[in-house]
């Protein structure tokens, strides 16, 4: 049980970052993202302007505006997503340097690169982090390292 409601939260909070980064409404989306997350894990979803609920402090974020954001805290299955729209050149690049700097490890076989969109996996001792990024910003995806 506890694998499917991370699974309905990723693939939810997915689907939410690709259409915020896209341009959709925010408010559309985040009113659909919101009683769906809520009603599979119980997690709390925000838009704009903060990280969510329980973000990790040692995880940095890429200088930008902050915009939807999700938390799960409730349970083991803890995790965390959130946008950031950005001006930089290469915002994927620059969320996976950031990561690296202070320790994280990229998974190389989960690292995808397709037109101007891309998608990093990397960890350390205590977290997973999946960045996906555009050329408008990144969507960070956090979680407990297995």
């Amino acid at each position: 049980m506890k694998l499917n409601r991370v699974r309905v939260l990723a693939v939810t909070l997915a689907v939410a970052g690709v259409a915020l980064l896209s341009g959709c409404s925010g408010e559309a989306v985040g009113s659909a993202i919101d009683g769906a997350v809520n009603g599979a894990t119980g997690g709390d979803v925000s838009l704009g302007g903060q990280l969510p609920e329980g973000w990790p402090e040692e995880i940095p974020v890429i200088d930008g505006d902050l915009g939807f954001g999700a938390s799960n805290t409730a349970d083991a299955d803890r995790g965390w997503v959130v946008t950031v729209t950005t001006s930089a050149a290469d915002p994927l690049a620059d969320a996976t340097a950031m990561l690296e700097a202070i320790g994280f490890s990229a998974d190389n076989a989960a690292t995808a690169n397709v037109g101007g969109a891309g998608v990093a996996a990397l960890t350390n001792e205590t977290w997973s982090v999946v960045v996906a990024g555009t050329p408008e910003g990144v969507l960070y995806t956090v979680s407990p390292a297995a």
